[in-house]
């Protein structure tokens, strides 16, 4: 009778090499996956940042959101759109968007949960409206604060000023006396000073010109 003998030191082997092989099979998959993870976010995030830094030079100088570089209008951001923020950068087109004033968000497309944010410091001006009325004779000239897009000046039905200037340049005149209320569109770059000539009076004096306040503005671009 023939006798067959179990080696238990050999089951144990074999049963660690099934272990082994079984642990390198997960390790090289989930390897395989989380490289093709990075692969991935490595090709997406130059996208994101490319539409998300062109989105936040855009709205801090063009001409429609500010009133000079680094200065934007406050009002024309809170408005703003995706079709909008599309045209302004168009790299962001498709893309969920998120644009922010300090801690508010003034504007979101989809779900941009993570993505690439870019920032900008800037200086966010507000239209105000300021209005005096003050006394004036031949040869009077008056420098205005601050910048404006527009001066609106009405005159006292007693006064009797045929002309006014501005910057030097005559922008109202009536031989018969300036009579009720004109406005006259001014330069948003230059101080304004006005001049009168020919004629004394009352006159009430209004302009609409910017506050600045310091604040970031933050886009994030989010595949």
């Amino acid at each position: 009778m023939t006798v067959v003998r179990y080696d238990s030191r050999g089951q144990a082997n074999l049963v660690a090499l099934a272990v082994a092989l079984v642990a390198l099979v997960s390790a090289t998959t989930l390897g395989l996956v989380v490289a093709d993870g990075a692969l991935a976010d490595a090709e997406r995030a130059p996208l994101e940042r490319r539409g998300a830094v062109a989105a936040a030079d855009r709205l801090v100088s063009a001409e429609r959101t500010t009133t000079r570089p680094n200065v934007v209008l406050g009002s024309v951001l809170r408005s703003l759109g995706g079709d909008d923020v599309d045209e302004l950068a168009p790299p962001v087109a498709g893309y969920a968007v998120r644009l922010r004033l300090d801690e508010k968000t003034l504007f979101e497309r989809g779900d941009p949960t993570g993505g690439t944010t870019v920032s900008r410091v800037v200086l966010v001006a507000e239209r105000t409206t300021r209005s005096r009325t003050v006394t004036v004779d031949d040869g009077t000239t008056l420098t205005l604060p601050r910048r404006t897009e527009a001066v609106e000046l009405e005159f006292d039905s007693a006064a009797d000023i045929e002309t006014v200037r501005l910057n030097g340049r005559v922008v109202l005149h009536d031989p018969d006396a300036l009579t009720g209320r004109f406005t006259v569109r001014t330069s948003r770059y230059e101080t304004v000073t006005l001049a009168f000539e020919d004629g004394s009076g009352r006159v009430r004096i209004t302009s609409h010109p910017l506050q600045t306040t310091k604040a970031t503005v933050r886009v994030t671009v989010d595949e």
